[in-house]
């Protein structure tokens, strides 16, 4: 039946309407609610005698919009029911139900020309909607960019936003941290690289040990799954260097020799790096990030639980022993095949992994931008034993860190305090420096602790600063070649530094018997007495580093595995895992910043709380996984 005059006209009215519109948001649910329909000319089929119906104009263009998007009615109810200002967008005063949807299409649009009608503007809407590339995707939300008006007027509280957004957010991180993650495996490989870090997550965000158990769960809501020595298998691939040998064993099915444990770093680094610079381009930009940022060295430990002495059962009469302890005259003897990476542990029968990581610390997001293994040497490996020393690990963090953002302050542990690591921050990336010095240090050849004395002594001094002390390196310093190197000044001198005396804040930087009084060293220029007080004050603020590493452990897998590319990279996933969860809290912190004027903080305050738990993003993930596209994860 085709439109009278009227109605024809009236459809051209509304396109040119749109057309208009359209070049102004691009978006087809802000364009349907602007446009005004000739409601006079439409017939209202309700009996308003039985209950308030809904507007008719809003009803009029809810059904236009679910005719273009060929949305079910109980699709379009949970939309309006989850993103609120929809309803405030079309005119209605709520999210009608299913059933109501279906009534007005019944009895509210019985009339003909009603029908003719929605059809006819429908489908210039289509037309539109292709022409000014707008096209409509169920899975992504019906406005990314609602004004905050919209919001404020739907009342949603900052919760339900915040978990409306958290999927999206979600899967847009996940993209832009695998793809920079390469086995180098052949491009008709049966199972993608996507799969295998499909399978790396799932290992991190089960709390089951081993990976063939995880594997197990995980493939049972999976075709054609992946299999662990698959897996295993890719990652021993990523872990090999560029330009490693290949020989006819390293097929699937093959061991695969591990190549030196410094070159299996530098391929794990070298990716970690590529994703943690795409994760930063995501948040750098954002008004949240403000740079050159505070930085804070430590270093965290993988526990391994298998003994590296041989049982005596087990020593054979050609085996060489090893004398351990001091002056006990016991020996023992070393298994062949230990893992040269775990390091012994401050109790005698404590083994592990150990890394350092450089985070972002203060007001920003406290992401991880650096990772590196440490090497020491132990009892057990003799004199083949080798320590890499921290000056080195140092400069391999800030190299890693500084490609990212501009660094304006390192605070590191007390393990870090020496000359060489204090050298290669100031000289070799000019940067401050802020470390404890340890309990048995020297200052000018005096212990640091007898240097309290004016401090501790007078009621009305909080603080001493010691300034002007000129730092020398001798010719064993690790790490610099203090003869060749062109930063090291005549007779060793490396920078000037200051020492300041300021109350402990915590007992654990106290090197007084009393723990009252801390020692800092820092390169930083002209620090008085107050400001010394300031930055061990800001020193404080590491603690993000405990709660990182209590929120990256439970995300390190328990693997029997010994080859040093699974382990080091088991553990750098976990970090990108947990800059994952602080890159999506901080992109949501920024949409609620834009939306709710309650919400930020003013220039003096600390760092917002997280918006997102960590719990909320395993649950997430796992269902972003698991579940069929489409599907809604379950908060």
């Amino acid at each position: 039946m085709p439109l009278d005059d009227s109605l024809r006209d009236a459809v051209n009215d509304v396109r040119m309407q749109a057309e208009e519109l359209f070049p102004e948001h691009g978006n087809l649910t802000y364009v349907i609610g602007k446009i005004v329909l000739p409601t006079h000319l439409l017939a209202d089929g309700h009996d308003h005698q039985t209950n308030t119906p809904f507007d008719f104009e809003g009803m009029l263009k809810l059904a236009i919009y679910r005719r273009v998007t060929g949305m079910s009615q109980e699709a379009i109810s949970d939309q309006l029911e989850s993103w609120p200002y929809l309803q405030q967008r079309f005119g209605l005063d709520g999210a009608p139900s299913q059933e109501t949807i279906s009534y007005t299409k019944r009895h509210r649009f019985e009339d003909l020309d009603t029908r003719h009608f929605l059809r006819a503007v429908a489908d210039e809407f289509a037309e539109l909607t292709e022409e000014h590339d707008s096209t409509y995707s169920p899975d992504q939300p019906p406005d990314s960019d609602p004004s905050p008006e919209e919001v404020a007027a739907s009342g949603e509280p900052i919760h339900h936003y915040v978990d409306r957004h958290a999927k999206h957010v979600i899967t847009g991180a996940q993209n832009e941290v695998w793809p920079v993650l390469d086995t180098g495996r052949a491009d008709n490989t049966k199972h993608a690289d996507r799969r295998v870090w499909e399978h790396q997550t799932a290992m991190s965000l089960s709390k089951r040990a081993g990976t063939h158990s995880v594997f197990r769960t995980f493939n049972k809501f999976r075709r054609d799954a992946l299999h662990h020595d698959t897996h295993l298998y890719a990652v021993q691939m990523l872990g090999l260097p560029d330009d490693h040998d290949y020989d006819l064993s390293e097929y699937p099915g093959a061991r695969l020799p591990t190549p030196d444990w410094r070159d299996v770093a530098s391929s794990v680094t070298n990716q970690f790096n590529a994703a943690v610079d795409r994760q930063m381009a995501n948040i750098a930009p954002t008004a949240l990030f403000t740079e050159p940022v505070v930085a804070a060295l430590d270093t965290t430990h993988d526990p391994f639980n298998v003994s590296p002495w041989k049982d005596e059962e087990d020593i054979e009469p050609e085996d060489d022993r090893i004398a351990v302890g001091r002056d006990t005259g016991r020996t023992k003897v070393p298994k062949d095949d230990y893992p040269e990476m775990v390091n012994g542990g401050e109790d005698s029968h404590t083994y592990q992994y150990e890394y350092a990581t450089l985070t972002v610390v203060g007001r920003n997001a406290p992401i991880v931008l650096a990772v590196e293994p440490v090497r020491h040497d132990s009892t057990w490996e003799g004199e083949e034993g080798e320590t890499v020393s921290w000056a080195e690990v140092v400069d391999r963090l800030l190299t890693q860190a500084r490609k990212h953002v501009d660094i304006q302050l390192v605070m590191a542990d007390r393990a870090f305090d020496g000359h060489a690591v204090g050298h290669v921050i100031d000289q070799y990336h000019g940067v401050n420096y802020l470390i404890p010095k340890k309990k048995n240090a020297t200052v000018g050849g005096e212990n640091v602790a007898d240097k309290l004395g004016d401090v501790k002594e007078d009621m009305t001094l909080r603080s001493r600063v010691e300034r002007d002390a000129s730092l020398y390196l001798t010719s064993d310093t690790p790490y610099v070649d203090v003869a060749d190197d062109p930063t090291v000044g005549e007779d060793g001198y490396s920078h000037d530094a200051s020492f300041l005396y300021v109350p402990a804040e915590d007992e654990d930087w106290a090197v007084d018997e009393d723990n009252e009084y801390a020692v800092f060293v820092t390169n930083a220029d002209d620090v008085s007495p107050m400001e010394a007080i300031g930055l061990s004050d800001e020193y404080s603020k590491r603690w993000d580093i405990e709660i990182e590493y209590k929120m990256v452990k439970p995300l390190l897998p328990s693997i029997r595995s010994t080859d040093y590319r699974m382990r080091f990279f088991t553990f750098a996933y976990s970090l990108l895992l947990y800059n994952l969860w602080r890159m999506v809290d901080h992109s949501l912190k920024t949409l609620v910043s834009e939306v709710y004027d309650e919400y930020g903080r003013g220039p003096h305050e600390e760092r917002l709380d997280p918006l997102l738990t960590l719990a909320d993003l395993h649950m997430t993930v796992v269902a972003l996984m698991l579940l069929p596209d489409g599907v809604d994860p379950p908060f």
